[in-house]
């Protein structure tokens, strides 16, 4: 994963890991649901520890996930989708809500609904705007993924008058936000697709709980573990970035085991400034591109303990980069 794959065969190789990391990944998830509590139950509760490893790789699934957000998981659009359909129900989620929000991420990076690491002192304290930030990354975030589809069992205005109102104002980009939030989430397509993954990935989540039996707190554990894991590090890139630079993020680097994990998500401005490349191309590019890293993702979790900014005049690239 350090030269940019180009040749045809290349190309074939990774796309044929992708339906090992697709497959491998789902299947982890089953485990954890129904093949963990069988043998905690009927052989050895000492079975309970194998969640710890499932739920360690938590990063590594929502790369995967994440690769299908941008359609480049599987090679045919519809088989991408119905794979992200897949990993976004066994995360407990929606992959239409998942993959909205993301790719608005980033197309508007550093919106007001997309920087939790700053605020503005003359609408929010700073005691709230610490409990939204610190809530988040201490897991608030995938709580928020596995409560919003179920919202979508309401009625259809009722639902649609939430999403206009979440993206509610008039300052920009709002108004073009809430004209794709109404397209693609308060539509009644779109609003089918919701409701079936809210109804899968809840009935998944129940039976998994029933399935353990007296052992459910482990499973609720796993379920909430892999969420944070990812919540803590899904601001890491942008924490304190400049407010008006779309295309801007930090590389941080990685021990390259864990890189692997990542699928070179690490690379993360270089993914910004290219996300039609996938992930098995982004070293070639930051190569390519002459890109540094700009500390590590160790010190760059470290630095979020400093909780959100009040906002200020927007800083330089080489001001928000540097380091302390």
């Amino acid at each position: 994963m350090t030269e940019l794959a180009s040749t045809t065969g290349e190309a074939a190789r990774y796309q044929n890991l992708n339906k090992v990391l697709l497959v491998g990944y789902a299947g982890s998830s089953l485990v954890a649901y129904f093949v963990l509590p069988v043998l905690a139950r009927l052989a050895s509760a000492d079975w309970i520890w194998g969640l710890l490893p499932l739920a360690l790789v938590a990063n590594g699934y929502w790369a995967t996930l994440h690769e299908a957000i941008h359609g480049q998981l599987l090679t045919r659009a519809d088989s991408n989708r119905h794979a992200g359909r897949l990993l976004a129900i066994l995360w407990g989620s929606s992959f239409r809500l998942l993959r909205f929000g993301h790719l608005m991420h980033h197309r508007f990076n550093r919106h007001k609904l997309d920087r939790p690491d700053s605020y503005d002192p003359a609408t929010t304290s700073p005691l709230t705007a610490r409990l939204r930030f610190y809530g988040e990354a201490l897991g608030g975030l995938y709580v928020v993924e596995l409560l919003t589809p179920l919202l979508y069992l309401m009625p259809q205005p009722r639902v649609r008058a939430l999403v206009l109102k979440l993206y509610a104002g008039n300052t920009a980009p709002m108004p073009r936000l809430r004209l794709l939030a109404d397209q693609a989430l308060a539509g009644a397509k779109g609003m089918a697709e919701i409701r079936q993954d809210a109804i899968l990935a809840w009935a998944l989540l129940i039976a998994g709980l029933i399935a353990w039996g007296p052992y459910w707190p482990a499973f609720l554990g796993f379920v909430l573990g892999r969420g944070l894991l990812v919540s803590a590090l899904d601001n890491v890139y942008h924490f304190r970035t400049p407010l008006d630079q779309v295309d801007y993020a930090y590389n941080l680097s990685l021990p390259r085991p864990l890189q692997s994990l990542f699928l070179n998500m690490n690379m993360h401005r270089v993914h910004h400034r290219r996300m039609h490349l996938p992930w098995w191309q982004l070293p070639g590019q930051f190569t390519a591109d002459r890109e540094q890293f700009d500390g590590s993702l160790a010190l760059g979790a470290l630095r979020q303990l400093a909780g959100p900014a009040p906002m200020t005049p927007t800083p330089t690239r080489e001001t928000a980069a540097r380091f302390s």
